[in-house]
């Protein structure tokens, strides 16, 4: 029997550990994103992050439409029992994302969710999301580049066009997987890189487009 369990968030020994670190970055690819943003249409968002109050103001002022999905919460919080010593992820993303059929999205804010993901997961999470994107559709995730990574996934709040505030809420790290630009375009073929940016601290920033 398998158990899909590996986002059942941090053991008991973690939480007495765990700290808030707050930086304030400097976002190009945000900045980007945000120039090409006209205010005469609407935009569809998909926000796999928590539901952060201060990004949904700072989206709220183009005209938009937003799905808040907290993806990591969702996947943490759920168990999945298989018969077999396989996981059919398909149908995990089917269940956990029940999107429209009709449902396009404009913009995709991943943050660094994908740094969270095996890479099977990370293949099927992206071939159901692109089912739900157009030619052009913008995705922004945060990919890093170091050995090691907090054991949860960061919070980020947008303070302007420029940047961003990162919380660390943990000082537990756990192994990254350390996706390179060549593993991105074997688990997003639905998706090129439009920009990237090395930030000092090893993350790098992408904004990727639908083909």
């Amino acid at each position: 029997m398998r158990w899909f369990r590996r986002f059942s968030g941090p053991s008991d020994e973690a939480e007495t550990v765990a700290s808030s670190q707050t930086e304030i970055r400097p976002s190009l690819a945000l900045s980007t994103l945000f120039r090409q943003l006209r205010r005469d249409r609407k935009y569809h968002i998909l926000e796999l992050g928590p539901p952060v109050g201060q990004n949904i103001e700072f989206l709220g002022r183009y005209p938009c439409r937003i799905r808040v999905e907290d993806l990591y919460r969702t996947l943490s919080s759920f168990d999945y029992v298989s018969g077999s010593d396989s996981v059919d992820f398909e149908a995990v993303f089917q269940y956990l994302l029940p999107f429209e059929k009709d449902t396009r999205f404009d913009i995709l804010m991943a943050w660094d969710i994908f740094n969270y993901l095996e890479r099977e997961e990370f293949l099927y999470l992206m071939r159901h999301l692109s089912r739900f994107c157009h030619t052009g559709s913008v995705l922004y995730a945060l990919i890093a580049t170091g050995k090691h990574i907090p054991d949860r996934p960061a919070i980020y709040r947008i303070l302007d066009e420029n940047n961003v505030e990162c919380e660390i809420t943990t000082t537990v790290l756990r192994a990254c997987p350390r996706y390179h630009d060549v593993d991105l375009r074997q688990l997003m073929p639905s998706f090129r890189v439009y920009n990237s940016y090395l930030l000092r601290n090893g993350m790098k920033e992408y904004l990727f487009v639908s083909n």
